[in-house]
């Protein structure tokens, strides 16, 4: 969520359409110390909304590691004036989630991003719920 890492992936590939959020999934520490996230009834991921372009998502699929870290999948993102987007999230195979740790310095960074864009007080406390 770091505008300053999305430029250097994606230089000016991409437009921040604002917050979003996807329903029926959970956030939680991955077996490598990174976040990630996966389907769960109830639960909701705060985020952000991009408008990027194929030079953008061939840098992000670089850089996730997809297809062989994360797969992009396509999901329905409800953004902060109650409309619907379909949008691509990178995911981690089940089999990675439930790690018992977060990377501090990666934390760092998704928590300066949260706030970077003024997503909840609350989401950036969830966050902080990672720190060890």
């Amino acid at each position: 969520m770091v505008l300053e890492q999305m430029r250097r992936l994606c230089g000016w590939h991409f437009q921040v359409l604002g917050a979003g959020v996807l329903s029926d999934y959970e956030l939680g520490a991955d077996t490598r110390g990174y976040l990630t996230i996966q389907p769960k009834a109830g639960k909701k991921v705060q985020g952000l909304i991009y408008k990027v372009d194929q030079h953008c998502i061939e840098a992000l699929d670089e850089f996730e590691g997809h297809p062989d870290v994360f797969e992009r999948i396509e999901v329905k993102v409800l953004d902060e004036s109650g409309q619907y987007y379909n949008a691509s999230v990178y995911m981690e195979k089940p089999e990675y989630f439930g790690g018992d740790f977060v990377k501090p310095e990666y934390l760092h960074r998704v928590i300066a991003g949260a706030k970077e864009h003024n997503l909840p007080q609350d989401w950036i406390d969830f966050l902080k719920t990672f720190e060890k």
